[in-house]
């Protein structure tokens, strides 16, 4: 799987640990799932790497929203490219809670959503195929003017609007 961070095709340092394996890797960043991470916290928090929680599609960030200090990445799943419930669960780690770590959307996701994960405040996908770098890239670029406000801070078109307006006079 490969990982585009902040537009960038890098190096995932980050592996799944699943909840029956004995031990973590030492040194490594490791990710794990809420019921691990809340079965193991206080192992994970002296873990001598980073760590990581994966929110499955039904998850609310709720959960890990006290321990948010703890975690370098936070990743949403995706389970269909229709589930909506990734983009609040980054919507909620940013507003709500001001994370402002990695948060990383997986699963079913597809490159029409990016600009929109982005938006959303998700800043790094895993993508079946590198290859596809290109096409993940000018998806960023195919809308420039917004109606909503979001946490990526961009001019809504009503703002634009107003100063355009303002000026004229």
């Amino acid at each position: 799987m490969a990982l585009i961070k902040e537009g960038q095709l890098v190096n995932d340092p980050f592996v799944f640990t699943a909840d029956d394996d004995p031990a973590l890797p030492d040194g490594r960043a490791v990710l794990v799932t809420v019921a691990r991470w809340r079965a193991n916290r206080s192992m994970l928090i002296a873990h001598n790497g980073l760590v990581g929680v994966r929110l499955a599609c039904d998850q609310s960030p709720d959960l890990i929203a006290d321990d948010l200090k703890y975690l370098a990445v936070v990743t949403v799943e995706f389970k269909t490219f229709s589930d909506g419930r990734g983009f609040s669960a980054a919507r909620t780690l940013r507003e709500r809670y001001g994370y402002t770590g990695e948060i990383r959307a997986t699963g079913h996701i597809i490159r029409d959503q990016y600009l929109f994960l982005h938006r959303c405040g998700v800043n790094a996908i895993e993508v079946s195929n590198p290859d596809d770098l290109p096409e993940w890239e000018k998806a960023m670029a195919e809308i420039s003017l917004f109606y909503q406000t979001t946490v990526d801070a961009r001019t809504p078109v009503m703002s634009l609007r107003h100063r355009s307006v303002a000026a004229a006079e």
